[in-house]
């Protein structure tokens, strides 16, 4: 498989491509099976619901890899943080106040609430076969996870978990804590399920005062990743910690992942430039410019493919795909790339 190749240092004349959420609300066959569904926590714990939007991106445009489809807050809801999703709103939890005890379900119980889940690795594994495509299983990271349990949904300036840091930085630490050993389990599940690759995806990292980022980004990204070797998962892993700028020089010279993905607002050629050149990188471009298509988004990618010509590199975004996104500009994407790179 070249995506594994790839994750393993080889860089490929034709790189591998994938993008993030590319099992989602752009694809007619994505809405027709979701309004089957009661909610989203429910779409996601139907095995065979999850299994179908995994493969439905594989099915029409024949992408390198395939995602399980799930979502971050699954973790929160299995802590009994109340995680729920109001059309027009998005995620809303209930909030973390100053120091209520936190719930946290041990392996049986991750088994037990998540076997649906694990139904759906076997499932989509058994058809990926056809297509010789790994399949990657993830977690949203410590940070991350945090925003959204102490602001209680989404937020656009994390201003209560910013101020947490201030006010009370042991207790962040110790949520954090927390939510290590609980991303870990769930890795770790995903992981003997069946999957082949393994990503966090630390979606607000940029949110982290840059003289937190060690204790709040690197630090517990570092302690997943050994927990995880630890227990003999030795899946190859990409990190995406998203908005981290120049923290990303520190990130990857202290962090063991095989794939840095970088956010469509990094300077990739800046990156390219200081980071170490044995990496590979995934993502960068613009989800807006596949809105947009044509030469617009030809020229973007024409752009990424020069920079990338010498570095192990697996085409994606830099953020999920988005739901007006034309589906005929990702086919559009995607043949042109095997065509010129």
């Amino acid at each position: 498989m070249t995506f594994l190749s790839t994750l393993a240092g080889q860089r490929q004349d034709i790189p591998p491509i994938w993008i993030m959420r590319q099992a989602g609300r752009y694809l007619p066959e994505y809405r027709q099976i979701r309004e089957t569904a009661d909610n989203f926590i429910s779409f996601c714990l139907d095995s065979d619901k999850a299994s179908e939007v995994t493969l439905q991106p594989i099915r029409r445009y024949g992408f390198d890899a395939a995602i399980i489809f799930s979502d971050i807050l699954l973790i929160p809801y299995a802590m009994q943080r109340n995680v729920r999703f109001i059309p027009g709103t998005g995620p809303v939890l209930t909030r973390l106040d100053e120091k209520p005890k936190l719930y946290q379900p041990d392996e049986a119980e991750i088994n037990t609430l998540f076997a649906p889940i694990k139904d759906a690795i076997i499932k989509t594994k058994t058809e990926l076969k056809t297509y010789n495509t790994p399949l990657i299983g993830f977690s949203g990271a410590p940070w991350t996870l945090l925003t959204y349990m102490v602001e209680g949904g989404s937020s656009r300036d994390f201003a209560n978990s910013r101020q947490l840091i201030f006010d009370n930085f042991l207790r962040c630490e110790e949520i954090i804590e927390m939510l290590v050993n609980q991303i870990v389990e769930f890795l770790t599940f995903q992981a003997n399920s069946g999957v082949d690759i393994l990503m966090l995806f630390d979606s607000w990292a940029g949110a982290v005062p840059a003289a937190y980022r060690t204790e709040l980004i690197i630090k517990p990204h570092k302690s997943i990743i050994e927990k995880l070797r630890a227990r003999n998962i030795t899946h190859p892993i990409i990190s995406f910690p998203k908005g981290l700028g120049e923290g990303l020089i520190s990130y990857t010279e202290q962090l063991d992942i095989n794939a840095i993905a970088l956010d469509h607002m990094t300077d990739i050629g800046w990156a390219h430039a200081h980071i170490r050149p044995e990496l590979t990188f995934q993502g960068n471009l613009d989800p807006l410019s596949v809105v947009a298509g044509g030469s617009q988004m030809f020229n973007a990618i024409d752009n990424l493919l020069e920079i990338m010509k010498d570095r192990p590199y697996i085409f994606n975004l830099g953020h999920g795909v988005v739901p007006h996104t034309p589906p005929e500009h990702v086919g559009q994407l995607v043949s042109y790339i095997r065509k010129n790179s």
